[in-house]
């Protein structure tokens, strides 16, 4: 008896698949130290209930999104789960923002871990928002 010769990796369809224009590329992060300092030093600040956001312009086009969150936010799933919900936010407010070069780093609270998000995304797209025109200034 034969089975049949089938990739042991190969996936069986596409449906699991990200749509092409959703995803978050690494042009679109901000990773280095040296970045998030100059942020933090040389930044404006706005400051919200959830989240504080930095934000700092850049010689390079386009924007770009840091995420942190100490470890007082919760374990790392909690943590893990409050980036991923502000890297949604931070892409859908990105679609619609106006054209600017800033660097935005989002300091996530222990609050925005446990706070809907609905109320974390109001927050932070209005944050968004006044960081990129008191940038683009």
């Amino acid at each position: 008896m034969q089975r049949p010769a089938v990739a042991m990796h190969a996936r069986a369809n596409n449906a699991s698949r990200r749509p092409r224009g959703e995803a978050f590329p690494r042009t679109c992060r901000v990773g280095a130290r040296r970045d998030f300092r100059a942020a933090y030093e040389d930044g404006a600040k706005q400051h919200g209930r959830l989240v504080v956001v930095f934000a700092r312009p850049r010689a390079e086009g386009g924007l770009r999104l840091g995420l942190t969150a100490t470890r007082k936010a919760g374990g790392a799933v909690v943590r893990n789960r409050a980036r991923r919900r502000v890297r949604e936010i931070f892409r859908r407010w990105a679609a619609t923002a106006p054209e600017v070069s800033v660097d935005l780093i989002v300091n996530i609270s222990e609050q925005a871990t446990r706070s809907p998000f609905a109320a974390l995304s109001s927050e932070v797209t209005a944050l968004l928002t006044r960081a990129a025109a008191d940038v683009a200034k």
